[in-house]
């Protein structure tokens, strides 16, 4: 068959896109560059189990042909145990369908009638999905509207606060790394809200630094080795999307606990319930994979990661045009930035850039609000960084995309007036963390955020609590519960 004669747009398209050539990449590792980077010895082990042979290993297995996925007891339980090893866990859990689903599980093996969580305010979408049928509170917010991060003090009183009132709460979720590059400083964090409530549980999302507990000056830091130096008296589950940082397949997933016999089992169970039955034996591979690759060369691949950024600053620095772009971090006693992360401002046209970077540059990079994030993953060559150079040193001349770009096509849905009450979730997507949650106070700082990623072109998403997509005047918030506050910066005094 010729291939215009062939009736699949999306396997045409992504043909035409792979034509190209090499993807420049500053978002997630592109698991492909592994082959590039690896010693010839690990290489061909990819190339063996996901390469060539894929489709003879791409099937339906369980049981005797391989190992159960559910109950391992060979290879697969093997791998596991290896990995919780060199992550420091009492035991870890692959999964294959990606974080959102390893986040749900880590809160469905909590999961009980009337328990009550404290959501950090910056969540994804998919933690405050799967805790919805429990009684959320969110912590307190400091930062801005536009960039929230957790108050960390007022986080440790509220939950001292349920201690001495004999009801602590059950769950605490943080979400420890961010799509913009913010790093929770957990070695600080992290002693104090435990100290606060030494029974409540914690889910801990790392899904954006999995490799930094293969690096020395970073490993310390992790939430895994930090939890292990307190005295816990509830279980700690942390999520890893491993194909963030990690040589890994697409939706390639840990979930490690530091638990007891009982809080390993609730998970086991809990995965079985939710994870699909058919998993993905590539992807399982991969993650056995990408852990000997992370021991063997993940310090090493940091360091060369790092010069690449310093590099890249540098650059950007010996351009008066592009210097302008480098962003000063927020200080916050709390957070600091991924050091393979570098933020550059750009402006509103943050979205049309990043598609005018990919159309012309074949350069992709994220955003957050009015910046480019660029990750500087192990994947990344000195190549990739001359073609995002060259492509921010023709904007800084006046290329570029000349108007912000389509906007999103998503409805508008329904805004809720100044100084009422969010009826639903308000999500622009990405990141997907929530800009209004139900019950929130709506301000004049929430419209003036939506307008702008409107503006952006970003997809907007409007759902009610409980999944339910129905629409509710402003003067029914307060049936929805707990009314939830608003951003510091806007509480009542």
């Amino acid at each position: 068959m010729r291939s215009q004669d062939l009736d699949a747009p999306l396997a045409m398209h992504l043909a035409q896109f792979t034509r190209k050539g090499r993807c420049h990449n500053f978002h997630a590792v592109p698991w492909p560059s592994v082959l590039d980077a690896a010693p010839c010895e690990l290489a061909q082990h990819y190339r063996t189990l996901l390469g060539a042979d894929l489709s003879r290993i791409d099937a339906s297995w369980s049981g005797s042909a391989v190992d159960s996925f559910f109950t391992p007891h060979g290879p697969l339980a093997d791998a596991q145990r290896k990995t919780a090893d060199a992550f420091g866990a009492d035991a870890t859990f692959f999964g294959t369908s990606g974080t959102t689903t390893s986040n749900q599980i880590a809160l469905e093996s909590l999961r009980y009638r009337g328990a009550d969580v404290l959501m950090d305010c910056t969540a994804h979408q998919s933690l405050l999905f799967a805790a919805e049928a429990m009684n959320v509170v969110p912590t307190p917010c400091a930062g801005t509207i536009e960039n929230p991060c957790v108050d960390i003090e007022e986080t440790a009183n509220l939950l001292a606060q349920r201690v001495s009132e004999g009801r602590p709460f059950d769950i605490l979720v943080l979400a420890a790394t961010g799509y913009d590059g913010r790093k929770l400083r957990l070695d600080d964090a992290l002693p104090r809200l435990v100290a606060s409530s030494p029974t409540t549980a914690l889910v801990i999302d790392e899904a954006w630094s999995a490799l930094h507990a293969f690096i020395p000056s970073l490993a310390g830091s992790t939430a895994l080795a930090v939890a292990s130096r307190l005295s816990l008296r509830a279980p700690v589950l942390v999520t890893h999307s491993a194909h963030k940082t990690m040589a890994a397949l697409r939706q390639g997933s840990y979930l490690h606990v530091l638990g007891s016999s009982s809080d390993i089992e609730k998970v086991r169970l809990a995965r079985y319930r939710i994870h699909t039955t058919s998993p993905s034996w590539p992807i399982l591979a991969s993650l056995d994979l990408a852990r000997v690759h992370a021991e063997q060369f993940g310090a090493g691949e940091f360091t060369r990661a790092v010069t690449l950024r310093a590099k890249l600053e540098a650059a950007l620095r010996e351009n008066p045009r592009t210097a302008d772009m480098l962003a000063s971090p927020r200080q916050d006693p709390y957070y600091d930035m991924d050091p393979l992360v570098l933020r550059l401002y750009v402006g509103p046209r943050s979205r049309a850039i990043k598609d005018w970077l990919l159309g012309e540059h074949h350069v992709l990079v994220t955003i957050a609000g009015d910046h480019l994030v660029v990750r500087l993953h192990f994947g990344v060559t000195d190549n990739d960084l001359d073609a995002l150079i060259n492509g921010l040193s023709l904007l800084a001349s006046g290329s570029g995309p000349s108007a912000l770009g389509p906007r999103a096509t998503s409805p508008q849905g329904f805004e809720p007036a100044i100084g009422s009450h969010s009826c639903e979730y308000i999500i622009p997507y990405p990141p997907g963390v929530p800009l209004a949650w139900p019950g929130e106070l709506w301000t004049d700082r929430h419209a003036t955020a939506l307008a702008q990623e409107r503006t952006r072109g970003a997809e907007i998403y409007y759902l009610a609590a409980g999944g339910g997509t129905r629409r509710t005047a402003s003067s029914d918030s307060m049936a929805l519960g707990t009314v939830l506050h608003p951003g510091a910066e806007d509480k009542p005094t």
